[in-house]
């Protein structure tokens, strides 16, 4: 199940158009970039598990959905006024991937990560973040960025479609680097 959801998801992915309208700026590139993928993602994982996460912005802010997993992006929203991208859910604990853009040491860099809902504090979550990919903005690369992440898909979906955390939270604290709370 889980090589034939990789193909799928790369299928998805390969659909996504290039960005290359003159006068864009690294991050608005990007978050396009990131929006197409996580709307993709976001119907891929509905389809496979008959469950609807949460995206933020929502997808109808995102675009419109004109079947056949195909989507058009919203031309009025300023993508590169979106400083994180989300797509989660909660079972017992809630999990989201999120991308984000970021400056450190002067650079922009984008990154995407799982943050997982470890235990409450003062009746209060605290979230774990587990790193999947980290770059300069300017080199981000989607193929870059999905190779970190099919490692945990088929545990995500897992999750997704028992209603299980454990899945997830293993296969992040095995395999991706925790990179603070």
């Amino acid at each position: 199940m889980a090589e034939a959801l990789m193909k799928l998801l790369d299928a998805d992915m390969a659909q996504i158009p290039p960005v290359l309208s003159k006068g864009e700026t690294d991050r608005n590139r990007t978050m396009k970039i990131l929006a197409h993928a996580f709307l993709r993602l976001w119907t891929r994982l509905a389809l496979e598990s008959g469950q609807r996460l949460n995206l933020s912005p929502s997808q109808f802010v995102l675009g419109t959905y004109e079947g056949q997993m195909k989507w058009t992006l919203n031309d009025t929203v300023d993508y590169k006024g979106i400083a994180q991208l989300g797509l989660g859910g909660t079972f017992k604990r809630r999990h989201t991937l999120v991308a984000e853009t970021y400056v450190q040491k002067g650079e922009e860099r984008v990154r995407l990560f799982f943050a997982l809902e470890d235990e409450k504090v003062k009746n209060k979550p605290v979230f774990v973040n587990y790193l999947v990919y980290d770059s300069l903005l300017k080199d981000f690369d989607l193929n870059s960025a999905l190779s970190g992440l099919k490692q945990v898909i088929p545990k995500w979906l897992e999750t997704i479609t028992t209603a299980d955390d454990k899945p997830l939270w293993s296969t992040c604290k095995e395999k991706l680097e925790c990179v603070g709370i």
